[in-house]
């Protein structure tokens, strides 16, 4: 009887280990964070931005003085820094950048738009030249507007044609982001096609810095910083290329007029004094 007892016992307590809760696990690593990729929402004109990446200013890259928008989704980021290390030889000075976006994107002062993270504003390379003409490069201290001739305002500066297009072409070969648009006023897009075919860039590139480089409407010609604006990246599903427009007001009905008419006579001689309405 004792034998039985035990017995009995010991498969009680071997089903009660069994169907207990396992020991929860305890992680006594480094914690890992991992980053969640940004995202560029909406419109660049009607939008906003999630998880962006800040663009710092480094030994490529100098960020305008006064400037502290830089914000963008990796992609826009990741391009110019790329483009800023390629830059450095033939440019013989750092990329000078203006502003991005927000850290949430929306908007911002100076701007229509810059609202979803793809797109940044780029100094323009310059030089100066002596009465020997020497040629040196010019870092800028603020964006400088240059005429049709390439010349700046008070003629001290003139626009680096070549650095500049070694910039485009840079920004339009980079294998990993497509670039949207690349405003510019009109008269130096024409410069700067006018040496790509001068220095026999390809066919199909200068065709590509012809449908990409643009001036852009209704607002400043772009004559004194290039508005650099990427294409949506792939997975963003609530990224929209071009920009956004308001609905248009709704169309008040037009009520036509009343159309009249008279009413027969009864039988009894009688018309109706009130015309009837149609409805």
């Amino acid at each position: 009887m004792r034998w039985f007892w035990w017995t009995l016992f010991t498969l009680c307590g071997v089903c009660g280990v069994a169907h207990a809760d396992p020991p929860s696990r305890v992680h006594r690593g480094r914690n890992v964070v991992v980053a969640r990729p940004s995202a560029s929402v909406g419109w660049p004109n009607h939008g906003s931005l999630d998880n962006a990446r800040h663009l710092d200013a480094s030994g490529t890259v100098r960020i305008l003085p006064g400037r502290v928008l830089q914000w963008g989704t990796d992609e826009l980021v990741g391009l110019l820094e790329r483009t800023a290390i390629r830059m450095k030889r033939p440019a013989q000075q750092p990329l000078t950048v203006g502003d991005l976006s927000a850290r949430a994107g929306g908007v911002i002062s100076r701007h229509r738009s810059h609202q979803s993270g793809r797109d940044a504003d780029i100094a323009f390379f310059a030089r100066t030249e002596n009465s020997r003409g020497d040629s040196r490069p010019a870092p800028p201290t603020d964006y400088v507007v240059f005429d049709r001739a390439g010349r700046s305002l008070d003629g001290t500066l003139h626009f680096d044609t070549a650095r500049n297009w070694a910039l485009v072409q840079t920004l339009l070969t980079d294998p990993r982001v497509r670039v949207e648009r690349l405003f510019v006023s009109t008269t130096l897009r024409a410069l700067l096609l006018q040496h790509a075919r001068a220095t026999h860039s390809s066919s199909r590139l200068v065709t590509l810095a012809a449908n990409t480089l643009v001036q852009p409407a209704r607002v400043s010609p772009h004559d004194n910083h290039f508005h650099l604006r990427i294409a949506c990246p792939s997975g963003d599903r609530q990224c929209h290329t071009g920009v956004w427009l308001p609905p248009p007001p709704p169309r008040r009905r037009r009520v036509s007029p009343s159309r009249t008419h008279v009413r027969p006579a009864t039988t009894h001689g009688y018309a109706p004094s009130r015309p009837a309405t149609d409805r």
